[in-house]
């Protein structure tokens, strides 16, 4: 399946799943920084404040360009921003993490606020792929006020849960180890479970929700959406 990527200026992709995403995206939306490090394919739009872009680069993607100088937000935000205005409401991010951990945890904590603009948002990185799942409307609501949702995965593999609101209340079907009592005061909480299942069945309340699910020692990936 094809999709729209986004590649940000963190360590660049060397794991042949993200690399595959990478060649393959429908969209390759990349900001400024991350266009020096691409290889292997041209971007089809790129975002940011243009300070990491060299003027060489600057006139031969001169139509690609989508300035915003906004010191408020960093440059994948204005990348998720951009999917926002257009109509994008599906996306998968590369790129965001590695080097610099400010970084890294900065990067992912926006996660949150990402899934509240789009629909489906993963970051997918040389290690595994963090899915985030913000609050639903009534189709996937229970009795509860708890959000139901499914992640595809495979037995055996580790599962961390992260929440982004310490008031965040989960539900896990499909794990070694109960969820329902904890509480997420840290971000160490509910990390290192294990998957019994394929299939990942989840009810949280006062998220949103990080799911981080490590690739394969062959190297194979999640599928992107919900099982069932």
């Amino acid at each position: 399946m094809k999709e729209v990527v986004i590649l940000a200026q963190g360590a660049y992709p060397t794991h042949p799943y993200p690399l595959q995403l990478l060649h393959t995206a429908k969209i390759l939306i990349c900001t400024d920084g991350a266009v020096n490090l691409l290889q292997g394919r041209e971007p089809d739009i790129i975002v940011g404040d243009m300070d990491s872009l060299s003027e060489e680069l600057k006139i031969k993607f001169k139509s690609r360009l989508i300035k915003d100088t906004c010191t408020e937000t960093n440059d994948l935000t204005k990348a998720v921003t951009y999917c926002y205005k257009q109509g994008i409401r599906d996306a998968t991010i590369l790129g965001a993490t590695g080097l610099r951990e400010d970084h890294t945890l900065g990067n992912i904590s926006l996660l949150g606020t990402y899934a509240q603009l789009l629909n489906t948002v993963r970051m997918v990185t040389d290690h595994g792929i963090f899915y985030v799942f913000a609050a639903t409307d009534e189709p996937l609501q229970t009795k509860s006020n708890h959000t139901k949702v499914s992640v595809p995965c495979t037995p055996g593999t580790p599962v961390s849960f992260f929440a982004l609101n310490p008031a965040m209340k989960l539900r896990a079907k499909g794990v070694a180890y109960p969820v329902e009592d904890v509480v997420f005061d840290a971000w160490w909480k509910a990390t290192l479970n294990t998957c019994t299942t394929d299939c990942l069945q989840l009810e949280f309340a006062n998220g949103p929700l990080l799911v981080f699910l490590p690739f394969l020692p062959g190297g194979q990936a999640g599928a992107f959406g919900q099982c069932y």
